[in-house]
């Protein structure tokens, strides 16, 4: 299945805070000497790890697989009715006269045409819902990876998962902070 795949990018603006509360030990480590000036740093989010882990992620994910598994048994007797029909068709061609056969072939193919139709429409539906799920997750995590980056003083995060990024020297890793501050902040009402 391909739930929560959604991958999203962004950089952050640098601030303060967090990092000071805590007692700025991942902050001190990575400051530099040269001059006075502060290093730049640049943390990173692993986006599909929070969408998975977060309370909210899970209960969307619940959610539609149980939409899934219930339209699965829909199909799957449309596809039974289908079969049971092309049966009655192959046993009977035979003895049917042409009209009788054409009406019974042309009943099929609207039948089968039907079933693809709804298997595509429910594909792209689920898609959509995944997206929507994902999307909604990915914009309020947005706005905490920013709290946290200018808390941290960094000078942007980038998303894990994303083709551009492949190699950064010691970043900040906000993934489970991230994860935990969001099921504190949004937390997912049970069902």
């Amino acid at each position: 299945m391909h739930l929560f795949l959604f991958v999203v990018t962004w950089a952050l603006l640098p601030s303060v805070s967090w990092a000071e509360q805590q007692g700025s030990a991942a902050v001190g480590a990575q400051k530099s000497s040269q001059g006075g000036k502060q290093q730049q740093r640049f943390g990173v989010v692993n986006m599909q790890q929070v969408i998975l882990a977060v309370g909210e992620g899970k209960q969307a994910r619940l959610k539609l697989e149980r939409e899934i598994k219930a339209k699965e048994k829909l199909l799957k007797q449309s596809r039974e009715e289908l079969e049971k029909l092309n049966k009655e068709l192959q046993a009977q061609a035979a003895l049917l006269s042409e009209t009788a056969k054409f009406k019974k072939q042309q009943k099929f193919q609207e039948k089968f045409l039907g079933l693809r139709n709804a298997e595509m429409e429910f594909q792209v539906d689920i898609k959509r819902k995944e997206q929507q799920a994902t999307q909604k997750i990915a914009s309020k995590v947005a706005k905490l990876v920013e709290k946290f980056a200018r808390e941290l003083q960094l000078t942007a995060v980038f998303e894990t998962n994303s083709a551009g990024l492949l190699y950064l020297r010691n970043p900040v890793n906000l993934t489970q902070q991230v994860i935990k501050m969001y099921d504190e902040k949004f937390k997912a009402k049970q069902k």
